[in-house]
């Protein structure tokens, strides 16, 4: 259960730790290996650029309001650019 108060370091590092922990249970290789291999990884790669860049001290709740905000933007910046596309004179056929 996560903390209201957790920012998305720690959402990050808890992801990336429950996915090492999984994995050395599994495996049965020690966590430190375990947690290096989870990071090659493109969702762990991912993780951890979320966790370093410029996010990372955001409340978590904060960082998902304004990612959600900059995908509608994008939608609606794509939408406005396909209204571009539309013939001047369509046929009609």
């Amino acid at each position: 259960m996560r903390d209201d108060d957790q920012n998305v370091t720690e959402m990050a590092n808890e992801v990336l730790m429950r996915q090492a922990k999984a994995r050395s249970d599994r495996s049965g290789e020690p966590i430190e290996e375990a947690m290096e291999a989870v990071v090659d990884t493109e969702a762990g790669k991912q993780l951890t650029e979320l966790r370093d860049g410029p996010h990372g001290e955001e409340g978590v709740e904060e960082w998902q309001v304004s990612m959600a905000r900059e995908r509608a933007q994008e939608r609606a910046e794509d939408l406005d650019g396909g209204l571009d596309e539309i013939p001047e004179h369509p046929t009609h056929g």
